[in-house]
């Protein structure tokens, strides 16, 4: 995991959210509605990101903790994140803006798939190493239970989701590995393909399917809110 005062995204050449496969937007949409922890349609550090950055950081009181000042850790990295995402630097996030970002982000990959990759082993495997109390290198239920809970988000389908993923990649149930999570984030973030094990990473805890085209017409008549 990268702090906040990083930038270890690539460099990416400007790409606009109507050239995204219609997939990838539902995902991107999805991914959205996963972090609006407070539903305000919005992303905010008060109303999203801190609360999160608490409750993960408790779960670790006790124990070793993979950083030195882990809540100081997450602060800085969502503060980052959100900021790099606010195009007009308002403080808050709204969907145009995080399809956006995710279109530079897939614009990025296209041009250097290893550098990508490379990014995707140091932020996301960081953030895994944050969900991965035990450290034994794989995240067990209550690991992405807890991860759900933080957002707010219903758990009870996460067991079945994450035995579906595993059986796709051709892995015993019950635990997800390191690199099995790299793989099924990838392929969220960057495949197209319905029949990609990752497309389904955000499935189980109760989100709604969006529609493709709702970020299009999204804040086109002053409807933001305040």
């Amino acid at each position: 995991m990268s702090s906040g005062s990083e930038r270890p995204e690539l460099p990416a050449p400007q790409a606009p959210a109507g050239n995204l496969p219609a997939q990838l937007i539902r995902r991107y949409l999805r991914l959205f509605a996963f972090y609006d922890r407070d539903g305000d349609g919005r992303h905010t550090l008060r109303g999203d990101f801190d609360p999160v950055a608490a409750q993960l950081a408790k779960r670790w009181q006790g124990r070793c903790t993979p950083s030195p000042n882990l809540l100081q850790l997450l602060l800085d990295t969502y503060r980052h994140e959100n900021s790099r995402r606010d195009s007009d630097q308002d403080g808050q996030v709204s969907q145009e803006e995080f399809v956006a970002s995710h279109a530079r982000v897939l614009a990025a990959f296209q041009a250097d798939p290893d550098g990508a990759r490379r990014f995707i082993v140091r932020s996301a495997g960081g953030f895994f190493d944050v969900l991965d109390l035990d450290g034994d290198g794989m995240l067990c239920l209550d690991d992405l239970a807890a991860f759900a809970a933080a957002y707010g988000h219903p758990s009870d389908g996460i067991a079945a989701n994450l035995d579906a993923m595993l059986a796709a990649l051709g892995l015993p149930a019950g635990l997800l590995p390191r690199e099995a999570f790299l793989t099924l984030v990838e392929q969220y973030w960057f495949d197209p393909s319905p029949e990609a094990p990752g497309s389904h990473l955000f499935d189980g805890v109760g989100l709604s399917e969006p529609s493709p085209n709702q970020h299009l017409h999204q804040h086109q008549h002053g409807d933001d809110p305040d």
